[in-house]
């Protein structure tokens, strides 16, 4: 997975060097190279997210399920979706999950919300919520059969944009 974090110009770096520089010496060890280290940390850590298991995941507080919380009848299918953790990935922004075009619900890091939907193929979308790079939607389409359950994790590509992705278990009869 690639990082999305800019890299910083020449100008930023030679400002960083005259501060450091000119500042601390910590016992042979200058501040300036546990700056430096600690800078390709939290670089490095900031473009993973963490698979978060759907039964260990918080669950998202009702005042954020929007639509689809509920079953209508007993042949809906479930959609277990699950947003990865990452606290510096984004910020930790949350995402919006929408079926068919329609807001059904808004997750953070690390939270796991339940959608019930008729069988037949729906669109499943999701996207940041918060001013995070990527913001345009991203899709699956999904064919559902009556009482299944689907597992739909939520994680961060390529420059930080919410993908959906079908995970284990495999579909399987839940009622």
């Amino acid at each position: 997975m690639r990082c999305a974090w800019p890299v910083p110009t020449s100008d930023f770096v030679e400002g960083l060097n005259l501060v450091l520089d000119s500042s601390f010496k910590q016992g042979g060890v200058s501040l300036k190279r546990q700056i430096a280290f600690g800078l390709a940390f939290l670089l490095l850590a900031g473009c993973e997210t963490t698979r978060v298991s759907p039964e260990k995941a918080a669950q998202v507080p009702a005042d954020d399920i929007f639509a689809f919380g509920k079953p209508t009848s007993a042949s809906d299918a479930r959609i277990v979706f699950t947003q990865d953790a990452g606290a510096l990935s984004c910020l930790g922004a949350g995402m919006q999950v929408f079926l068919n075009e329609r807001l059904a619900a808004e997750t953070s890091s690390g939270k796991s919300v339940k959608l019930y939907h008729k069988p037949g193929p729906v669109q499943l979308s999701i996207k940041n919520n918060a001013a995070c790079a990527g913001g345009d939607l991203r899709g699956m389409l999904l064919d559902l059969k009556p009482g299944y359950s689907y597992s739909v994790r939520g994680y961060r590509g390529m420059w930080d944009k919410a993908e959906p992705l079908l995970t284990s278990p495999e579909p399987y009869k839940y009622k």
